[in-house]
């Protein structure tokens, strides 16, 4: 919507960019290579309805970027300079290089602003320092002192300024390869002068050139050591359930998905996604995979492929992000687009820690589950002598009277599910429950 040359209109599965003015003829989207990206999966299919009306496919399901790991945010930077590369063979440049520019379609970067091409204008790259503010220095902040980018860009939308980054990073500023960045304002009005890499003197526009390799050369350094959780390594830790248990808990909740035949799943606490895998194979469309600790859902989306229909999503279930932008409808609340979506939720080990560890009336959980899922719900409910809660109890210096007994938590869900099935896991005292929406009075 902050396009000066256009507006954007989503209609089901369609986004629709309306130009204020006639696009040019020719125009980057009528090249070979604008058709190259589309061929590569950096730039999102598109087509010509008229010059002024350019029709795009919708990606499965939106996320944003204070939603993304480290790594994503790193794809999305080098997406972003494969696309504003690729420009420059035609003569034209990115005019922008906002985050919000890259969507993930599954596991992959799309660049998805069909009017962010101009003819180059001048010799600096117009679209440098927000490049910066939204890449570079999240990114290096979060490299260096473990912040996470996502953080940034809950705190603000424009990404994390010169000056913050300054004072965040101190002496790491000159030790490390993003310095000449940082000496802007002293001295610097734009782009740090770098020489011309090898094998790139002949490009059409050596200086944007230049500046686009010197930049890859800084997010190289940025690499993240995979990040070290409680959660992350929770598959290996667990010693709650047998291999028995497991197993036929994988088999009801399969059994159960087919049962619902859903487009989509919402796996909400999916940890490294063990669950999700087995929804991606049995949902026609996808999976939506929600957690809160960014280490395990690093470790899910290393398992990803195109094949794979997981969306993941970092978020904190009883912190969900609510509509941003403008008047907070630019960019919808994480509950809206899921539950806008998922014909099935699932909670599996997940509604002790939203009681107990976050101190959420059952009432409540069950509130959210009914507007997570635009029908099923699969839930796993927990006996009060579990030793997951248990656990929880101790951790939180609680006495045993959780009002978490069974009959609690069934009670909580019936006043918003009737329930279709539930099944004692074999091997534990824990249940499964399969639960149907009751339509509404």
């Amino acid at each position: 919507m902050r396009d000066p040359i256009g507006r954007v209109e989503i209609v089901e599965d369609t986004v629709r960019r309306h130009a204020y003015a006639p696009l040019s003829e020719p125009h980057f989207l009528d090249t070979s290579t604008a058709a190259e990206l589309v061929e590569r999966g950096l730039l999102t299919p598109f087509a010509f309805e008229s010059r002024s009306l350019v029709k795009a496919r919708k990606v499965g399901f939106a996320t944003y970027p204070w939603e993304w790991t480290h790594g994503q945010l790193l794809q999305a930077a080098f997406a972003t300079l494969d696309v504003a590369e690729a420009a420059l063979t035609e003569g034209h440049e990115l005019k922008d290089a906002s985050a919000f520019n890259v969507l993930f379609e599954k596991e992959r970067p799309e660049f998805c602003d069909h009017f962010s091409t101009q003819p180059i204008q001048r010799r600096q790259w117009w679209a440098y320092g927000q490049f910066l503010r939204h890449f570079l220095f999240p990114l290096a902040v979060s490299r260096y002192l473990g912040m996470e980018p996502a953080d940034v860009f809950k705190a603000s939308l424009d990404g994390l300024s010169l000056e913050t980054t300054r004072a965040l990073l101190g002496s790491k500023c000159w030790t490390s390869r993003i310095g000449l960045a940082l000496l802007q304002g002293q001295g610097h009005n734009g782009p740090p002068k770098v020489a011309v890499s090898p094998g790139r003197e002949n490009s059409p526009n050596p200086l944007h050139q230049r500046l686009i390799d010197f930049l890859r050369w800084q997010l190289s350094a940025l690499e993240q050591a995979p990040r070290i959780s409680e959660w992350a390594s929770y598959e290996e830790t667990r010693d709650h359930y047998s291999e028995i248990s497991l197993e036929f808990k994988r088999d009801i909740v399969a059994r159960w998905l087919s049962f619902a035949a859903p487009h989509w799943v919402a796996d909400l606490g999916c940890n490294r996604g063990e669950f999700s895998l087995v929804a991606a194979g049995i949902a026609t469309v996808g999976v939506i995979a929600v957690d809160a600790d960014m280490a395990a859902i690093g470790r899910l989306r290393a398992k990803l492929t195109n094949e794979t229909s997981i969306y993941t999503v970092c978020a904190n279930l009883d912190d969900l992000p609510r509509g941003r932008g403008w008047m907070g409808k630019e960019y919808p609340g994480l509950l809206e687009r899921i539950s806008a979506q998922a014909d099935v939720a699932m909670a599996l080990a997940l509604v002790h820690h939203l009681v107990i560890g976050r101190s959420i009336p059952l009432t409540e959980v069950a509130e959210l589950m009914a507007a997570s899922t635009r029908r099923y719900l699969i839930v796993e409910y927990l006996e009060a002598d579990d030793p997951m809660v248990q656990a929880l109890l101790l951790s939180r210096d609680r006495i045993d009277d959780t009002g978490f007994t069974l009959e609690d938590q069934r009670r909580a869900f019936g006043q918003r599910f009737q329930t279709i099935e539930e099944i004692v896991l074999e091997g534990s005292s824990r249940r499964l429950a399969l639960l149907e929406k009751l339509t509404p009075a």
